[in-house]
């Protein structure tokens, strides 16, 4: 196999090479397959192969220099030796060998892509390339890879029938593309091995990765271009089925432009599960790009792949994440209402802002291209990454239960935006749980109290389903402050709604019950909260609809609050200031008025 530095080295030059020396194709033996939707090409590459980018062509006819300018580009801007396993590299995962120690060193392995199931790895240091058929590539079909010289895009190479170019077609038809499995066969977890399982999302920090178990060569909405490499893990952990997958997207260029150092080391930058520039393969075209969401496209994709396949239960699905992961939990499951039931991001970042409480832009704006860029969501980067917005206009739905915590001397995740944030998720009545300390980036999680790890926890999220009511608290007199966002202002060490647990008893057309409990020192009772229900599934009420709402102590039995309470235009009731004076709770009772 050759040496992994002296490959990085020929695959990232940048070379003002011009033509093709000699008249001869770059790319030989062309050959390809169909596959679960997919069309597999493979070609080989001269050894020592630098300065040229790779293209391929497809037609529905033999492709020759004469009516090549006629022919779709499936793919383009391919580095030589796309044939090599760059997820072997443990520097693809951001951190420097010498960061290890030297008893301690991964292995350094360089191979080729496992392409077939139980399959040997294929030759690194040559092409492939993987089509995701379409409407428009159905059927019968031709394809050619031909070269160009980096810096004069139009100028390729030559095409030789039977060389670079296919002298048969290939059938392919639109299918479901299929994760490959990269391990023994034997071992494969079997289809609805997760059956009626809660799905468990694990996102890893900057330099973490998920599972290596899948391969996916995705198609044009999982990346800049097609067959963009991704791996993630899925497997039955327990009584779940539990997901890893991985923030790396390779991109065909170093990054010199990246802040964080892990960002320079592979073609391979991390998102902070997000998305990236449309246009990175060019730094001078970044500017005219957009941003789509590519992380985000790829971890749902995988998790309907898992959800379809293990047969999850997909009213219950979950993520936690800490650092960068975090940050994922709110940039990909906060926003997916319809697909998280609860998340539990720690030391995360909700809006990504300059200004003098820190600097969190700079995680992301070198790759997005700037946080004016536009999005694929109608909007500027910026504002689509910024939660309390996303809260503020999305208070009529019910977002994911979140369960956060912060420290107020993180010095790489800025703690100021998020007094605004909880402010927005009161305001919009939402499910929350808060946790801030003084603690560094890495202190934050150790000085949280065991209940509000509990909390934090698959175990307990698990309560939580899309088709499985829960109450809202807002305003809890038990609350801390956490001031509004300066260094010097609220409570070092705070919570939000801590303390406060419930069971919803039943949740029908005519009745909603459910009972909130207090399970910290009863010596801090009574306390007060409003709340609202969430997810209702029997109770829906229509804006303007009238209820009763009661309140009763359950160690006395005596009536703490009636009210008549009218549905807003979402449809929500809030009960406000219910008293909880005793460990056994309270009971809260509403019903339509006739």
């Amino acid at each position: 196999m050759p040496d992994l530095t002296c490959l990085l080295v020929v695959l990232t030059m940048v070379s003002a090479m011009g033509g093709v020396a000699g008249g001869q194709s770059d790319a030989t033996n062309l050959r390809g397959r169909y596959r679960a939707g997919q069309v597999f090409l493979q070609w080989d590459e001269p050894e020592g192969l630098e300065g040229v980018r790779f293209r391929v062509l497809s037609s529905d006819q033999p492709i020759t220099d004469a009516n090549a300018g006629e022919a779709l580009v499936p793919g383009d801007y391919i580095l030589p030796g796309s044939s090599t396993d760059w997820w072997l590299n443990p520097e693809t995962y951001g951190r420097p060998l010498e960061e290890y120690a030297e008893d301690g060193r991964p292995e350094i392995v360089v191979d080729g892509w496992v392409i077939e199931e139980g399959g040997e790895r294929i030759e690194p240091g040559n092409g492939l390339f993987v089509h995701t058929v379409t409407d428009e590539t159905a059927g019968r079909r031709y394809y050619a890879v031909v070269s160009w010289p980096e810096g004069a895009v139009g100028e390729i190479g030559p095409i030789a029938a039977g060389v670079n170019s296919l002298t048969e077609p290939i059938v392919g038809e639109v299918a479901p593309i299929e994760p490959i499995w990269q391990g023994d066969p034997a071992v494969r977890p079997a289809a609805g091995e997760g059956q009626d399982m809660p799905l468990d999302l694990v996102l890893h920090a900057k330099r973490g990765r998920g599972g290596m178990q899948w391969l996916v060569f995705g198609d044009r909405e999982l990346g800049w271009r097609e067959s963009l490499p991704f791996k993630f893990g899925a497997e039955v952990v327990g009584e779940s089925v539990r997901v890893a997958p991985t923030d790396r997207h390779w991109i065909d260029r170093m990054f010199p432009e990246g802040r964080d150092g892990c960002q320079k080391l592979t073609p391979a930058i991390h998102t902070f599960w997000s998305g990236y520039n449309n246009r990175i393969y060019d730094p001078e075209l970044m500017a005219e790009g957009t941003v789509e969401m590519y992380a985000e496209r790829r971890v749902l994709w995988i998790v309907n792949w898992v959800q379809r396949y293990f047969g999850t239960d997909p009213t219950r699905s979950y993520a936690t994440g800490g650092s960068m992961g975090g940050c994922g939990s709110f940039n990909i499951a906060f926003r997916h209402p319809e697909v998280f039931a609860a998340i539990s991001p720690n030391v995360g970042i909700v809006t990504y802002a300059r200004g003098e409480g820190g600097d969190s832009v700079r995680r992301v704006e070198a790759y997005m291209g700037g946080m004016e860029i536009p999005t694929d969501r109608g909007m500027s980067v910026g504002e689509w990454l910024d939660s309390a917005r996303f809260t503020r206009e999305h208070q009529g739905e019910a977002l994911p239960f979140v369960i956060m915590s912060n420290g107020r001397n993180d010095g790489s995740i800025p703690w100021w935006m998020n007094p605004p944030f909880y402010g927005a998720m009161q305001e919009a009545r939402q499910g929350m749980i808060a946790a801030w300390n003084e603690g560094s980036h890495g202190e934050t999680r150790t000085l949280l109290p065991g209940d509000v790890l509990e909390r934090q926890s698959f175990e307990w999220m698990h309560r939580f389903a899309l088709d499985r009511s829960y109450p809202a608290f807002t305003n809890c007199s038990a609350d801390g402050d956490p001031g509004a966002g300066p260094a010097d202002d609220g409570d070092r060490e705070g919570y939000i709604n801590r303390g406060l647990d419930w069971e919803v008893v039943e949740d029908s057309a005519d009745r909603y019950e459910l009972v909130v409990k207090w399970y910290l020192d009863a010596d801090e009772l009574p306390v007060t909260v409003d709340v609202t229900p969430r997810r209702v599934q029997g109770f829906v009420l229509e804006p303007g609809e009238t209820v009763r709402a009661r309140a009763v102590c359950l160690r006395t039995g005596a009536d703490l609050a009636e009210a008549t309470l009218t549905a807003d235009d979402f449809g929500l009731v809030t009960f406000r200031r219910v008293r909880i004076a005793s460990a056994e709770g309270t009971r809260l009772t509403l019903t339509r008025v006739e």
